[in-house]
């Protein structure tokens, strides 16, 4: 059960007028994970007047179809005083969230991180997805976060069935290093 599930890891943080320094995309899960992550964050630097993208290429595994009842589980914290980006606009920061619901109700944020071909919706079938071209969107709610939005940011994005029971799994894990700058 792997997939292009960057969408779900770097299902976006957002900044407006800002400036992205890529550092690093890996995959954080155990070896068994029937969710894989592969791909890279581009290392250019981008200042984007009202809108901010980090450029990602990625190829996700998927060794199981993946249907309803998944959810998305992201921390993201600010390195330098280990602050936790609270929840923004539902999707961005620290936020949990179902993979298929996501799809429909913040699609601007999620599908960008889909290969063009493939339908953004659920449910997902066992394969291997790559996407030279995924992006994840930067808005505005980044620049009011507590203590300013420049610096050094950690995601940790785990797809997770049965969240919150004793079954809870972690059937895959995608980590994304990353640094904002206001400009």
């Amino acid at each position: 059960m792997k997939f292009l599930i960057v969408i779900a890891a770097v299902m976006v943080a957002g900044v407006s007028s800002s400036v992205l320094r890529a550092q690093g995309l890996s995959d954080c899960g155990t070896g068994g994970s029937p969710i894989k992550f592969e791909g890279v964050l581009l290392t250019q630097t981008v200042p984007v007047v009202g809108r901010m993208f980090m450029d990602l290429t990625t190829t996700t595994q998927l060794n199981a179809t993946v249907e309803d009842n998944l959810q998305i589980r992201k921390v993201t914290t600010r390195v330098a005083d280990n602050y936790q980006v609270p929840c923004l606009n539902g999707i961005s920061g620290t936020c949990t969230v179902e993979f298929c619901s996501a799809l429909t109700t913040y699609p601007d944020s999620v599908c960008t991180l889909f290969p063009a071909d493939v339908p953004c919706s659920c449910p997902f079938l066992a394969d291997v997805y790559v996407n030279p071209s995924a992006y994840v969107t930067f808005t505005s709610e980044w620049l009011a976060i507590e203590g300013g939005v420049n610096g050094d940011y950690i995601t940790r994005t785990e797809i997770v069935s049965n969240i919150g029971t004793p079954e809870e799994t972690i059937l895959g894990c995608l980590l994304l290093e990353y640094a904002l700058a206001a400009v």
